[in-house]
Parts: C-alpha cells; sequence; structure tokens
C-alpha cells in the first residue's frame, strides 16, 4: 500500500509539471532538486520532503492536495 501512495503522488507530481509543458530537467532546477531525484519521484520510488512539495506546488502553481488526488485515506 505504501508503495502505491508513492507511485499516484510521483504519477500526480508528473501529470501537473507535464502541463505546465516543464521538462524533468527545468522542473529539477527550479525546486532546486537533482534530475535523477525528480525521475525517482515520478517513478514512486521515492517520497518528497514537505519542503520538496511545497517547492513543487509553487513552481506548478497548484495546490499541494492537487498531488494527493486520487489517493485514497489509510
Amino acid at each position: 500500500m505504501k508503495d502505491d501512495i508513492k507511485y499516484k503522488l510521483g504519477r500526480n507530481i508528473k501529470i501537473e509539471r507535464i502541463r505546465k509543458d516543464i521538462t524533468q530537467e527545468q522542473f529539477a532546477e527550479l525546486i532546486d532538486m537533482s534530475v535523477s531525484y525528480v525521475s525517482k519521484l515520478e517513478q514512486g520510488l521515492t517520497s518528497p520532503t514537505a519542503l520538496a512539495l511545497y517547492k513543487m506546488s509553487c513552481v506548478l502553481d497548484v495546490p499541494m492536495e492537487e498531488f494527493f488526488k486520487g489517493i485514497s485515506k489509510l
């Protein structure tokens, strides 16, 4: 279940990034993270910190809640 949450979270972040027509490289630079981190995040292989989520929501201009869309409560 935990892996499913990471996968859905990463997928939602990727959807928003693509919606804004931002490459992984551009996104990584804008949130001050590595491209490797962004890639692993979008694949559901790692979980973002609260600070990383905040930066992403600012860069993508979406509320943080949007990243959790479709993820059911535990």
